[in-house]
């Protein structure tokens, strides 16, 4: 596992649409857990695919959980399908699923599921009604499904040589900005072999597009060839970034002074060409204690701690790219914390080795917080009370780190805005908001062991739906190593699953996250060979660390 990387990624809450790849229709259930099936693609058919801890060395045995109802899938021995709550599902032998690449079809998207206790194979006939029988008894119904994931990495794409952002509109028109808002953050979602497709946060239905003559635009055609981007270092001797190549037509995204175009080359366009990213959150967190409703705010004398998430509780993390160490920095008041052998907090406005710290597993759901300098962890009473300790590391020693999002605009927003538009001509600066996205930050820094983030389970770290409603978005989770590269690599839903035991958060593969892992078709890939196919693409992820990448040229 990299050790390397100086940016934490801003990733989402993992989750995915299973489609019949004959019908054209997704797995959906509702909130009684009957099972359906729909030409819809709403937060119904949304499944979050949780490993299981029996899976053993094989690595591709899930739960597949609703993401709208928390409700996890199960088969009968008679092959009747139905979802049961987290209470419920232990007493389901049917509850796992073996997921694997399809024998029949050659498509590397394709994918069978299994129930392994029973081993029947979810299918679908030709009414959508969905169930599963032995592989003797298809009689013509599909069994291969498309596992299509809907999340990503959320960053910036600047151009150094204007210091601007490109921003996609209301209406997905193109242009460059100097602003760092929701408007400015695209979605980098893996779509396997090492591609991605490139969405805009606000506007999630508009993808970046390409064609042939080297225009740029978006579309609502989600996911097609013209769609597929590859990230890589530029060229040795060119500005330090990264290239944007439009995959079919292997040109490069470039801004002209105009608008934004494709071409040819890189070397005569280099500054023109060459692209910084930067994570969504741009490493500013709210520090929360996992034990009590209390983060950590700043003053210019001094620490304190307070149920807001407002300007003063916003903390930059700074990382050091050579050994992993952090200074945590007030951007309010342009201070950083630090502590003295005491176990006393106080601040400072410059970053000495008093106020160098370190990430760390927690075994409670979150991370952490150790003083370098006096081995000490940062801790929180229940008065609220702030401190350092030595020996201890419990709950009150656990902190969540909440990603601070830009501001941007919810759907129901956008419809109103466009009303807006059309009756007063403008934009009322009122109308954006910091909008509560399920949006996560993984640590990746310093290749921890997993907290499940996958899973989606409340001990990984996520906030709670208070948190949520407040406006506080969704933590950064139990410290985690993020190999959001599977759909990258080629890998599969077994090889997700195999690098979500290792430690990963899935951040968005695409279809392509379900299978290739699977080594021959139907067949399953040992953990060890999932790593070593894993780690090739995992030196160029996430994307926001593309300055780690330059150490491994």
């Amino acid at each position: 596992m990299r050790n390397d990387i100086n940016s934490l990624p801003c990733m989402e809450q993992p989750r995915c649409l299973i489609s019949s790849c004959t019908y054209d229709k997704r797995l959906s259930s509702d909130a009684d857990g009957n099972i359906l099936s729909t030409e819809n693609k709403l937060s119904w058919e949304e499944w979050t695919l949780v490993e299981d801890d029996g899976g053993g060395s094989t690595g591709n045995i899930m739960l597949i959980k609703s993401r709208s109802h928390e409700r996890f899938l199960v088969c009968s021995p008679e092959g009747q399908l139905e979802t049961v709550d987290k209470f419920n599902i232990l007493n389901h032998d049917g509850n796992r699923w073996r997921i694997c690449q399809s024998s029949s079809d050659e498509k590397a998207d394709v994918a069978v599921l299994m129930s392994v206790e029973y081993s029947k194979y979810l299918i679908m006939d030709n009414k959508g009604d969905v169930s599963c029988v032995d592989k003797k008894n298809l009689d013509g119904r599909s069994e291969n499904w498309s596992i299509e994931f809907q999340n990503g990495e959320l960053c910036f794409l600047s151009l150094p040589e204007r210091d601007e952002r490109i921003s996609c509109d209301v209406a997905g028109k193109l242009s460059m900005s100097k602003n760092w808002k929701g408007w400015e953050v695209w979605r980098f979602i893996e779509c396997g072999d090492g591609h991605v497709y490139i969405s805009s946060w606000t506007h999630h239905k508009k993808f970046l597009c390409s064609n042939e003559s080297g225009d740029v635009m978006t579309t609502e055609n989600r996911r097609g060839p013209w769609e597929k981007w590859n990230v890589e270092l530029a060229p040795q001797g060119g500005t330090d970034g990264v290239v944007i190549k439009s995959t079919v037509h292997d040109r490069y995204l470039r801004w002209n002074g105009n608008a934004l175009i494709t071409s040819k080359t890189y070397e005569d366009n280099a500054h023109w060409t060459t692209w910084h990213i930067e994570s969504a959150h741009k490493q500013t967190y709210f520090i929360s204690s996992s034990s009590h409703d209390k983060r950590i705010g700043a003053k210019k004398n001094g620490v304190f701690t307070t149920s807001n998430r407002k300007g003063w509780e916003q903390w930059e993390l700074k990382f050091n790219r050579n050994n992993g160490l952090v200074t945590i920095f007030s951007k309010a008041h342009g201070v950083y914390l630090g502590s003295n052998p005491e176990g006393q907090l106080s601040v400072r406005a410059n970053d000495g080795n008093w106020g160098m710290w370190k990430i760390e597993t927690s075994p409670h759901g979150g991370m952490f917080i150790v003083s370098v300098v006096h081995g000490k962890a940062l801790a929180c009473n229940a008065d609220g009370s702030l401190y350092t300790i030595d020996g201890q590391r419990g709950s009150w020693e656990t902190w969540i780190l909440e990603p601070v999002m830009p501001p941007t605009m919810t759907e129901e927003q956008i419809k109103a805005q466009r009303k807006s538009l059309i009756i007063g001509g403008s934009i009322a600066v009122a109308s954006i908001v910091l909008a509560p996205f399920a949006v996560m930050g993984a640590v990746t820094a310093l290749g921890f062991e997993a907290g499940g983030i996958a899973s989606g389970s409340i001990a990984a770290g996520m906030m709670s739906a208070e948190a949520i409603a407040s406006g506080g978005g969704i933590a950064a989770g139990g410290t985690v190593a993020v190999l959001q590269s599977v759909g990258a690599a080629g890998l599969g839903v077994a090889g997700t699953a195999a690098s979500m035991g290792a430690g990963a958060a899935v951040g968005g593969s695409a279809v392509g996250i379900a299978l290739a892992c699977s080594g021959s078709k139907g067949s399953t890939e040992s953990l060890s060979s999932s790593k070593k196919r894993m780690n090739a693409v995992d030196m160029n992820r996430p994307f926001c660390a593309w300055r780690s990448w330059l150490q491994q040229r």
